[in-house]
Parts: C-alpha cells; sequence; structure tokens
C-alpha cells in the first residue's frame, strides 16, 4: 500500500470511528431520548417484557413501528408476528387509545401529553441470528426483533436498562449509558441499536487488543468443551490481519458473540457479529469455523462501511434490491479466506481446498447457464435463505461463484499490472472513495477497478456479472502457476481440485506466495 493511500485510509478510519462509535455521534442532542426497559420475569417461558418511554413532542398522536427486516439478512420476517399485548399508557398510568394501521405499525393518541409509555411482550423462541431467544440459562436479543421505535428521520438516542436474572451478565457492542449503572446501555440513533445485538447469561469472555481496538469474544448457551481461550487467540491473528490489510480498525470497540445451540449461521454488525455454533461437533476452532468467523470480521469494512448504495440508509420496512451482493458477501468471502491463510491459521492448501470447493459447486449446478451473478443478487428476497440453500437447477448463489470471480478479478488485476496491484488495491481505494454515508454503484466500483487494473474491464465484468457464459480459468491458472486436478471418476468430490503445477516457475509460485501470504509480509 502506498504512503498516500495508507494516510488516507488511517485519516477515514478515524472519522468513521468517531462517526459511528463516538458517544453521542452525529445524534440530535436536543431530542430526548426513547428509554427502554426489558425484564424476563419467567426465562422458561421463552418470553421477555418490554417497556419503552416515547417523547412525543407533545403531538397529538404518534405513530410507532417495528422493522420487517434485518439489515444484512435477505429474507422479510415481520417481527411484529412475535409481539403480544401491545398496550400504551400515559406517564402517570392512564391507557390511552392506540390503532394498528398496518401489521408492524401502531398509531397512538396522545392527548398532547409529551411522554407516553408503551409496552408490550416479545415471544423469544427463535434461534437464528436474527431472531430472539430467551430461556433458563440464555437471552440473545437482536434489535429489528425486539424495538419498537418511532416513525421519524432524525437521529435520536435511545437506551436499553436491562432487568436480568441474578447470575446473568450481558455483553453487546453498545456504548454503557454515562450514569455507569450495570446492564444499561445507550445508542445514539436506532440504526446503531438495530445493529447491536445482546447476549445476557452465563458468559465466558475472553479480551484482547489490537492497536487500541478493544476486542471481547463472548462464548455462551452450551458451551460445552469448547476451547474459548484457543479461539480467542485465533481470532487475535485473524484482527492484526485484517488491520494490516486495511491500516486501520474502524472501531475502538468489537465484540464476537457466539452462541453455542443447534443450528448454525452468522451475522456481522457494525462494531460486533452474532454466531451460532456447535460445540457437539468440534472442541477446537478449526479452519473453516475461523474461515466463518473471518468473514462476518471482514464484514466490519466491506458492506457495514463500504457498501452498494442501495443498502443505506436503512429502509426497515422496505428491503433494498441492489446487482452488487457479490462484493459484499462473495469478495467478504474471499477475503475472508484470505485472512485465516495470511494470519497463519491455514495453510496454502486449506485455501486452495476452500476456493476448489466453490468452483466445484458452481461448475456442479446447472443454475449456473440460468442465472446471472447480478440476477442472484437481486433475486435474494424471493429464494432460499439470505442467499443460502437455492434451487441450485435454475439459481447460482453469490456466496459461491461471488467468492470464485473476486479470484478471477484478482488474477485479471495483477497481470494487467504486473504484480504492482491486486484486488486488496480495489479494496482499499473504493473504501476511501465510497465509505460512509455515500455507498457506491455498481459503475463506479468497475470503474475504479479499471483504474487500478490500468485496463478496460467493461467486458470481462459484462460476461462475469451479467451473462450466463463460463467463467474462463485461463487467466488465474496461468499467473498463479495452478492447475486443475485429473478428475477421478470414483471420486467426483474431487473434481475442480486446484492444485500448483509441478512445472510452475519460480515467478508463478512467488506470485501465489503473495496471494495467500500479503504482499510485503
Amino acid at each position: 500500500m502506498n504512503k498516500r493511500l495508507r494516510s488516507s485510509l488511517v485519516l477515514i478510519g478515524l472519522i468513521t470511528w468517531l462517526m459511528t462509535s463516538g458517544p453521542g455521534a452525529l445524534t440530535d442532542v436536543s431530542l430526548e431520548p426513547i428509554v427502554y426497559t426489558i425484564k424476563f420475569p419467567q426465562p422458561d417461558t421463552h418470553t421477555a417484557d418490554v417497556e419503552a418511554a416515547i417523547p412525543t413532542g407533545k403531538q397529538a398522536a404518534i405513530e410507532v413501528m417495528m422493522a420487517v427486516w434485518s439489515p444484512g439478512f435477505y429474507r422479510v420476517e415481520n417481527y411484529a408476528d412475535r409481539v403480544q399485548g401491545f398496550a400504551a399508557r400515559s406517564v402517570d398510568g392512564a391507557p390511552l387509545a392506540v390503532e394498528q394501521p398496518m401489521k408492524n405499525r401502531w398509531r397512538i393518541q396522545t392527548g398532547g401529553r409529551a411522554q407516553v409509555v408503551i409496552s408490550y411482550r416479545l415471544l423469544c423462541s427463535g434461534r437464528s441470528v436474527t431472531t430472539n431467544w430467551v430461556g433458563s440459562d440464555l437471552a440473545v436479543l437482536n434489535g429489528p426483533a425486539t424495538f419498537i421505535t418511532l416513525v421519524e428521520k432524525v437521529r435520536r438516542r435511545h437506551d436499553v436498562k436491562l432487568e436480568l436474572p441474578a447470575a446473568w451478565r450481558s455483553m453487546t457492542s453498545l456504548e454503557p449509558a454515562e450514569n455507569g449503572s450495570q446492564n444499561y446501555y445507550r445508542a445514539p440513533d436506532f440504526d446503531t441499536l438495530a445493529d447491536s445485538p445482546i447476549v445476557a447469561g452465563n458468559l465466558i469472555v475472553n479480551e484482547f487488543d489490537v492497536h487500541g481496538s478493544r476486542h471481547y469474544v463472548v462464548d455462551a448457551g452450551d458451551v460445552g468443551k469448547w476451547e474459548s481461550k484457543r479461539a480467542a487467540q485465533d481470532l487475535e491473528k485473524i484482527a492484526h490481519e485484517t488491520r494490516r490489510f486495511w491500516g486501520f480498525l474502524p472501531f475502538r470497540k468489537y465484540v464476537f458473540l457466539t452462541v453455542f445451540r443447534p443450528g448454525g449461521g452468522g451475522l456481522e454488525h457494525l462494531n460486533s457479529t452474532l454466531l451460532t455454533a456447535n460445540s457437539t461437533r468440534t472442541t477446537t476452532p478449526d479452519v473453516r469455523w475461523l474461515s466463518f468467523v473471518s468473514h462476518e470480521y471482514f464484514h466490519a469494512f466491506n458492506v457495514k462501511r463500504l457498501r452498494p448504495i442501495e443498502l443505506g440508509p436503512f429502509d426497515y420496512e422496505h428491503p433494498p434490491n441492489t446487482t452488487s451482493l457479490w462484493i459484499s458477501e462473495g469478495l467478504t468471502t474471499y477475503f475472508g479466506d484470505l485472512m485465516v491463510a495470511r494470519a497463519g491459521l491455514g495453510s496454502a492448501e486449506d485455501f486452495l481446498s476452500r476456493l476448489s470447493s466453490n468452483i466445484r459447486q458452481l461448475q456442479s449446478a446447472p443454475g449456473r447457464l440460468a442465472q446471472t451473478l447480478e440476477q442472484a443478487s437481486l433475486d435474494v428476497w424471493n429464494s432460499g435463505t439470505s442467499g443460502i440453500g437455492r434451487d441450485t437447477s435454475t439459481k447460482v448463489s453469490y456466496y459461491v461463484k461471488g467468492p470464485v470471480v473476486g479470484f478471477l478479478l484478482d488474477a485479471k488485476i495483477q497481470r494487467a499490472t504486473r504484480g504492482k496491484k491486486s484486488l486488496d488495491d480495489l479494496m482499499r481505494l473504493a473504501y476511501k472513495r465510497y465509505s460512509g454515508e455515500r455507498g457506491f454503484t455498481a459503475e463506479q466500483f468497475r470503474k475504479t477497478a479499471e483504474e487500478v487494473a490500468g485496463v478496460d474491464l467493461k467486458e470481462w465484468f459484462r460476461k462475469a456479472l451479467a451473462s450466463t457464459e463460463e467463467l474462463d480459468y485461463t487467466e488465474a491458472l496461468e499467473w498463479f502457476g495452478l492447475r486443475f486436478a485429473a478428475p477421478n471418476v470414483q471420486t467426483p468430490a474431487t473434481d475442480w481440485k486446484l492444485e500448483m503445477r509441478a512445472d510452475a516457475t519460480e515467478a508463478q509460485k512467488s506470485q501465489f506466495r503473495r496471494l495467500v501470504g500479503g504482499a510485503g509480509k
């Protein structure tokens, strides 16, 4: 990375830190906050009781709403279905009239009062990374599925007070409230609140620091014999490698929240990630698990701060459409795997194995000839679970084709610049130009790629993203000295297996070592 770009990225990182992590940043301090109190009187019933003190500005009526989807998880979930017994009252206890004009909205007649109190019970029996769970020893709260807020466009502070069973503690990326009360948090605006899951219960917490950014590795649920300290040590290496890649970290606090329970999945957030894992399958963090978590951590940059323009500002009632999830998810998968290799937690063979698996899935799916990568992104709301589990006979996954296209684009840029530039440089330049409030269009991303590569990539992008033509692996294989192993009829799972050519030149080997080892290491 050249010194000018590094300096620019560090400055952008500092600004982003202040904008997204600073106490009360960008909040209209003249506005009274919304204050939530959440109680768990009977955890065994899988419910939580919520009260919220809502300022009204002395309007005769106010409207409040609940999200219908969670940013990063592209599926409409209608969280209002889990709300029971919604009611409103004045501060002194007088009941107020409530209408429900929409499934996820409530209109409250305030009588001109300055503040009203709403209350509702949440059914918390979901085990996904976007729904809520409450049990005898654990609570998992996701913002969109938990908080009902005012229908408004301003940035208003939101506070959360948790009243927990005596033996429980809570963890979240939210900042603690100024008064120092335990389990009392604040968010500068609803976006931050919605993007900061909370886990409470009997928690195992390990910590580490990366250049002033404090990281918390939190394990909850059926942890079993999971090696929590070992996992934290490995994640520290990934965090250091990710910082080396970008030149900075855009937060001063980051929280890995891992809930051990049946199922699987992970979701990125601004300053945290919520993960589901199963300790009965393994007790040691392996390359697969580390790549999974690395993917979510890389998202703190790619999609949470560098995003397609269609994905922000968030509209929690109207899901957005974009053609660029291959960048947000596919390239994040590619770099998530690379960060594990570059951090020394996986070998070059491990990286090739994961890339080969994606190529194999792609080339075995008839859907690659029926749906383009851009269409796969636009179609995300209509098929599969947020892009996963699609019918591969008619559709293609950007989680599968995206990282493959990323690998081919990386080789394209490197070959065009004779190894002077790579996909790494494209991501850093895109971050410099389009991170934060701006976002990028698909055309802007392509033109930035052309600027880095120094060649016209319009036809290459058309073929890779907007057509169902077969991908051409020739250039990438030649640049890195790789080949596909000979097919084995008896073990088709080894088809499309990447391996180093026996006659690879020293230049090719060096180029591949730089890919998996990181330039300058």
